[in-house]
């Protein structure tokens, strides 16, 4: 069971006043937010009306110490905020009871604990600081540039600041305590240091003869903001959102806040979202614990997480690091001010975060016309890059460590920004590139870098032809500025090939539509919808901790873009135990189902939440393992109900992925943010479906296999010649939306002589057949090859008169001499019929009966209109001891044998065919040649036609 007891470290306060925690470490107990959802009145003020504004408090009048309720982020320019109440519980033992009865409340839009933010620094021996860090973001360099113009207002939200220290009053302005409600946010003791430690990092006075000096150069203003009660622990921050609220109701141009902790709040990233609607900057320490998990408010939208890092550019080693840190900055061992007109040597991102603010202060004085994203990329790109020396955390410690002398520098130079564009999408197949393009200017200079590596282009502009992550760095004297990322990325997914079948055509013929070359398009269904799921072991998550990394599923075959996403989750929330104990058997006592909430991150990096905290009530028991599916438009999961399988609509809609391109790794974001039961997920699945057309693929022909010229799209290809004998090979290939296409797959046209010459083998007894010898005299003979591979001769004008002349067909030139052998040449295409041959006989067809080494070939006489004539394909007979060349395709079912002294082969065997090759010393098969499947094939050596 749960310990309700847990006790924080270093408690300066004893354990009866308010302010001692004893229910939760991660909440201020017995606090509550809740925020409602009517339209404040049109008089709203500070003060709570509950008869007009919280008339369904009253029934709760033992539960809550109603006179206690505030408006904590009330603010006259927005009604968002004006709906945020902050109210006491009478026994905080009970909140959880009381946040339940709360949910059910239609009024409420929300209601979640107030959780405990704390300061994050750690003190070092005070013999120990300098002030290393303005050397190291070189602000004495950029203060020789640029005096600056403006004051600029930077509110310090923190326990509190010594406003009249010697070395700060100088460069302070009038502020609130917030948490005691009066203007003076000065400290009640020495230990309530913190705050006024921020604030000398911040705007020290510089040239003053004492202390030290701050990166803004006397161009900045402090707007202190007391957060922590003097009753309260100088550790913690109890009241900072009210504090951010205030300050960007009182003119500060950038609030800093070093201070945080684990945990999402609705209402805090609702101050902060208000703060930023201002055009303010919101600049927040990452934390000190050297973890990857979100650390709030840094971690929240429209915030800047800053890290810290060491004299070397390494990452400090208690500083927090993830892809939601923004930049990074000295904070080690950094000196400045303390109560009382002392000075000491603090370490933490605390103490980075208030270098960053100065720095961009100190931006936005020196160029007062840059809007609050201008400012803040241009310190983000002239950072300088030091994934080099944080191998292990490259690309998690934002774009680098500030260098307040190049965001200086580089306006004063006339450049103020680097960027790229393309001139198409950088989601591209192989073999395609994509323009990248850098802002031009007058005396600019361009370095090309794709995942950090120099690409020797000095040119503003790159063609990408590799996926990777590309920058440009510009530079200009003194200025180097490092441009935003482009990802090019390669499309996985390949469209299947066509299916293709070679042409035959007379020469001089004319190729129109329904006789040209076709491809059979491939059907496209590649929008799903399709499930992945998670194949790997459970993980377990208690107090913001995990045993493994979060459940993943990589998409990898879909085209389009994204048009419906369904989430399923299997899991457990156990009582008893932590994240490494999900395998032992529940403990039986009460599960907090209230901390759990799941997020789902694309591959894009866009993030939605699932399951909100607190949306679950806590339970008496275990509700066993649950199946989660969250699908838009499905029923709201209850506030305040116990797990159960069903599906259910997502916190925020699925639909946010829509268009997104679906490709890469989904992570599952689980999140348990209470110590002592664990959550357990043991399945997480995704179903996908996308825009991606049911249709068939595009057809595209080319003259290549690779690059070449594109010839025509469709199914057929009809703009082919047939004016030259012989084979050309077009390439054929197929597309579907959001695929890359796919491989060309050649298929052949070949042009056939006229008239085209067959050669039969023609046996004594057919010889003497009467009607054979009627067909080869009426020289009208049509042929064809019946089911069973039958070769029929018939009269042309009366197909009853037919003769079986063979089983095969007919044979490939050149024919071997082995035998004395009749044959039956046989001419077709002919139109007249009148035909010549080149042994001076006329007719279709001849009977030739060679023994020695001859070729026949035929004329047709005929209209040759627009054409050459020609003679037709040669058929030779060949001696046995010449040597011969084969190039022409071999026929299905045919069966014949090759003999020759040296035989070359380059030709296509089709399916299926009994060929031998027989050579009295050499068989080489040349580059062409070919078997198709189910053929019968062999080559030897011999020593005669007969071996």
């Amino acid at each position: 069971m749960k310990n309700k007891y847990l006790f924080i470290v270093g408690l300066l306060l004893i354990s009866n006043t308010i302010f001692g925690q004893k229910i939760n470490k991660d909440f201020i107990d017995g606090e509550i937010y809740i925020k409602v959802k009517q339209k404040p009145p049109t008089n709203s003020t500070k003060l709570v009306n509950f008869s007009t504004e919280l008339p369904f408090l009253q029934k709760y009048a033992k539960e809550l110490v109603l006179n206690e309720t505030k408006k904590s982020f009330f603010t006259k320019e927005s009604e968002n905020l004006q709906k945020i109440y902050r109210l006491k519980v009478t026994d905080p033992e009970k909140i959880d009871e009381i946040i339940k009865q709360l949910k059910n409340e239609s009024s409420i839009d929300y209601v979640e604990k107030v959780r405990l933010r704390s300061i994050i620094s750690t003190p070092n021996d005070p013999n120990v600081g300098s002030q290393w860090s303005l050397s190291k973001i070189r602000a004495f360099e950029a203060w020789n540039i640029n005096s600056g113009l403006n004051d600029v207002i930077v509110a310090v939200v923190d326990n509190a600041i010594q406003t009249n220290h010697a070395d700060l009053q100088a460069n302070m302005l009038a502020g609130k305590d917030v948490s005691d409600g009066d203007n003076d946010p000065n400290p009640p003791n020495e230990t309530f240091s913190h705050g006024t430690h921020v604030a000398g990092i911040l705007s020290a006075v510089s040239n003053n003869a004492i202390g030290i000096a701050s990166a803004s150069n006397n161009r900045i203003k402090i707007l202190p903001v007391k957060a922590t009660p003097d009753a309260g622990t100088s550790n913690n921050i109890y009241h900072g959102y009210e504090g951010i609220t205030w300050a960007a109701d009182n003119g500060a141009k950038i609030i800093s806040l070093s201070w945080g902790g684990a945990g999402y709040s609705q209402a805090e990233q609702d101050v902060i979202n208000y703060a930023a609607s201002k055009g303010i900057l919101i600049v927040a320490a990452a934390g000190n614990e050297n973890t990857s998990v979100e650390h709030y408010p840094s971690a929240y939208t429209n915030v800047i997480a800053v890290a810290s890092t060491e004299t070397d550019d390494k990452k400090s080693s208690f500083s927090n690091f993830g892809t939601w840190v923004d930049i990074s900055a000295p904070g080690r061992g950094i000196l400045s001010t303390i109560p009382y007109d002392s000075y000491a040597s603090f370490s933490g991102t605390s103490m980075s975060t208030p270098l960053v603010s100065s720095a961009l202060g100190y931006i936005w004085s020196c160029y007062p016309l840059l809007t609050p994203t201008q400012v803040e990329n241009l310190l983000k790109t002239t950072a300088d890059n030091i994934d080099e020396q944080n191998s292990t955390q490259a690309g998690l410690l934002g774009m680098g460590r500030i260098n307040l002398f190049r965001a200086i520098a580089c306006p004063n130079g006339g450049v103020s920004s680097a960027t790229i564009t393309a001139n198409s999408s950088t989601y591209i197949c192989k073999g395609e590139s994509v323009q990248l393009n850098a802002n031009t200017g007058i005396g600019y200079s361009y370095v090309w870098l794709k995942d950090g590596i120099n690409q020797a282009n000095t040119s503003s502009s790159l063609t990408a032809i590799a996926e990777g992550n590309y920058k440009v760095i510009i530079s200009k004297g003194e200025c180097n500025i490092i441009s935003n990322a482009i990802n090019v990325t390669y499309n996985q997914l390949i469209t299947s090939i066509p299916t293709v079948t070679n042409k035959e055509m007379p020469y001089c013929s004319k190729v129109i539509s329904g006789n040209g070359l076709k491809a059979t398009a491939i059907n496209c269904n590649f929008g799903g919808p399709t499930i992945y799921s998670y194949a790997g072991p459970t993980v377990g998550y208690d107090g913001f901790e995990k045993s493994g990394e979060n459940p993943t599923v990589n998409v990898g075959n879909l085209g389009g873009k994204v048009a419906n996403v369904k989430v399923s989750i299997t899991w457990q929330k156990k009582d008893s135990g932590n994240e490494n104990t999900c395998d032992i058997s529940d403990g039986g006592g009460i599960p907090y189902n209230e901390e759990i909430s799941f997020k789902l991150k694309s591959p894009n990096g866009t993030i939605i939440t699932l399951l909100a905290n607190s949306t679950y009530a806590k339970g008496t028991t275990t509700s066993g393992i649950v199946t989660t599916i969250f699908q838009d438009a499905a029923a709201t999961i209850l506030e305040n109900s116990l797990p159960i399988s069903g599906t259910f609509a997502p916190n925020q809609p699925l639909a946010t992925f829509i268009n997104e391109v679906p490709i890469g790794t989904w992570t599952l974001l689980p999140e348990d943010d209470g110590f002592v039961d664990p959550l357990c997920v043991q399945g997480f699945s995704l179903t996908l479906s996308t825009d991606s057309p049911n249709q068939a693929s595009k057809i595209t022909w080319w003259d290549s296999n690779l690059s070449g010229n594109l010839l025509a799209s469709g199914i057929e290809y009809t703009a082919i010649s047939t004016s030259n004998v012989g084979t050309q090979t077009f390439y054929a290939q197929a597309q579907c939306d959001g695929l890359c296409p796919s491989d060309r797959v050649a298929t052949k046209f070949i042009t056939k002589p006229v008239p085209l010459v067959y050669a039969y083998p023609i046996s004594l007894s057919l010889i003497n057949d009467i009607h054979f010898k009627n067909l080869v005299n009426n020289q009208n003979i049509a042929f064809m090859t019946t089911a069973n591979n039958e070769t029929v001769i018939f009269d042309a004008n009366n197909k009853t008169e037919s003769v079986i002349i063979g089983n095969t067909p007919p044979l490939t030139s050149p024919i071997s001499l082995c035998a004395n052998q009749t044959y039956l040449l046989l001419s077709i295409g002919c139109s007249s019929n009148i035909i010549t041959w080149n042994n001076a006989q006329n007719g279709q067809s001849i009977l030739v009966t060679p023994t020695t080494p001859i070729s026949y070939y035929a004329y047709c006489h005929h209209d040759w209109t627009g054409c050459t004539p020609i003679n037709s394909n040669t058929i030779s007979f060949e001696s046995p001891q010449s040597n011969i060349t084969i190039n022409d395709e071999i026929s299905p079912d045919s069966q014949q044998t090759f003999v020759g002294k040296n035989i070359t082969a380059s030709n296509t065997i089709q399916t299926p065919a009994k060929i031998s090759y027989k050579g009295f010393q050499t068989v080489m098969l040349k580059p062409g040649f070919s078997v198709s499947g189910n053929s019968i094939f062999s080559a030897s050596i011999v020593n005669g036609c007969n071996n």
